[in-house]
């Protein structure tokens, strides 16, 4: 086995769970969401920064990957989605250094000036290439409609939840959001959002100049949507209901938020599909 697959084989393992006693979260007294960075999870492609310059031993394209650990995520992922969020980010080109700009909300003047320039389509034009041409904020910099869903992580059994993150959409993810939404959305009897579990992987694909690229692939936890609710009526069900209802207020009261700058650095390149958020 080589060096690589070992490191792999390592990452990869059942993870002991050490009894430290009385010493148990000494020093962590009083940490709270507001203290930690939840990372975004994105999609590694072949223009990606972490494969163009060799920094992330071992990553592939098409791994999930999380930007503040720094590490490949092993697929599929299993989370619970708690809240949505739109924003319309402004990045600088890569050509020209990349970098996070500034972020607008979707009802802010500059996103309607935008799409008013596009005659209201929310859909970027093509250059006389064939590839997209990003909406502009007038400054040199490139402004792209993105989806963020937060998440609680769950441990391979969907039991216990074992962290949070932030899956962001954009560009040709944007579908996959809006179908996974509607699926969880029109179900009987209106469950909340966070009484859903969905398993998180990748998928290939190829972009109209004839360009492999991988996209998120989402899919139930179970056979069907409906099978994947959880059951509120249980210990458990009731247990982690609780804790996606308390992670929505943090969100919602500003206490969470995602690790931007965990991801600045690695601005989107237009033709390759490699927005990191």
């Amino acid at each position: 086995m080589a060096k690589t697959e070992v490191a792999q084989a390592k990452d990869n393992a059942p993870v002991a769970t050490y009894d430290y006693g009385d010493a148990a979260g000494e020093g962590f007294e009083g940490t709270t969401i507001n203290d930690l960075s939840i990372p975004f999870i994105s999609v590694l492609q072949a223009l990606s920064p972490q494969l163009e310059d060799d920094s992330i031993e071992g990553a592939k394209a098409g791994q999930l990957f999380n930007t503040v650990t720094q590490r490949v995520v092993q697929q599929p992922l299993i989370v619970i989605p708690v809240l949505r969020e739109e924003s319309w980010v402004v990045w600088k080109p890569r050509a020209a250094g990349g970098g996070l700009v500034d972020r607008w909300e979707p009802s802010d003047q500059r996103v309607k000036a935008v799409l008013a320039k596009n005659g209201g389509s929310r859909i970027p034009p093509k250059g006389a290439d064939g590839k997209t041409v990003p909406f502009s904020d007038g400054n040199g910099n490139d402004v792209i409609e993105t989806h963020y869903v937060y998440c609680l992580i769950m441990d391979e059994e969907a039991e216990v939840v074992e962290g949070y993150c932030v899956i962001p959409f954009s560009s040709t993810k944007i579908k996959v959001y809006r179908d996974w939404t509607t699926d969880l959305f029109t179900q009987k009897g209106s469950p909340p959002i966070y009484a859903n579990r969905s398993k998180i992987s990748t998928t290939k694909n190829q972009n109209d100049a004839g360009q492999p690229y991988y996209n998120f692939r989402i899919q139930p936890l179970t056979g069907n949507t409906r099978t994947s609710l959880i059951d509120p009526s249980t210990e458990l069900g009731s247990a982690l209901l609780k804790e996606g209802q308390e992670f929505r207020k943090m969100i919602e009261s500003g206490l969470a938020r995602p690790a931007y700058d965990s991801a600045a650095s690695s601005s989107p390149s237009a033709d390759s599909d490699d927005t990191p958020f």
